[in-house]
């Protein structure tokens, strides 16, 4: 078995394969490839366009996870809402996918544990934008069997007419760990002591 370099635009990887370089169409095939910066082995599978862990987790490249700005407490029942911005130039886009998620960030990958997708267009702009001119957003509602851990979250977006990019390979990702404090899951206690002893 040789190992073999593959660009997916995400990263350079290089791919677990005998004989020779694959066709350019023939590029995401299922199998099993090498993440070159870190040597974890991935699995790609073709029907669901997602590259995973030898743990099951979804792979989400280091590049693209961050320390978070700031810390948001949620407890189950509260709403949470992530909004994606960026600059765009270009023709008009419809049905572009927005992908959200939050879960856990770990040697293994990433745990998607809440999963929401939306859809939204883009308008053609012709000059480049002095800020960020496009947005979309998804508020999520925290469960009730949210665990603890369940403190990282991560974006992509991908599709649309004209595409952008595919699911598996678009370069259009963000994420930020340690971002959530979940709050009202497990009891916290803290400075426990005794208050006072007097006679009385």
């Amino acid at each position: 078995m040789t190992l073999k370099t593959l660009d997916l635009s995400l990263k350079v990887i290089r791919v677990l394969q005998d004989g020779t370089d694959p066709p350019e169409e023939a590029l995401l095939l299922p199998g099993w490839y090498v993440d070159p910066q870190t040597g974890q082995r991935i699995f790609y599978d073709p029907n669901s366009a997602k590259f995973y862990t030898m743990a099951g987790g979804v792979y989400i490249p280091l590049g693209y996870m961050n320390p978070a700005p700031k810390q948001v407490a949620v407890a189950p029942g509260d709403r949470l809402r992530v909004t994606i911005s960026f600059k765009y130039t270009g023709p008009a886009i419809t049905g572009v996918t927005g992908y959200y998620c939050l879960g856990i960030n770990g040697i293994f990958g990433f745990d998607e544990r809440l999963v929401q997708r939306t859809t939204f267009n883009i308008p053609q702009v012709v000059s480049p934008p002095s800020v960020p001119n496009v947005s979309d957003s998804y508020t999520f509602t925290i469960p009730t069997g949210i665990g603890t851990n369940w403190d990282d979250i991560y974006v992509k977006i991908f599709g649309g007419s004209p595409s952008i990019a595919g699911e598996a390979t678009t370069p259009y990702l963000f994420g930020y760990e340690n971002a959530l404090v979940i709050a009202g899951v497990e009891p916290s206690i803290t400075e426990f002591k005794i208050a006072d002893f007097a006679k009385v």
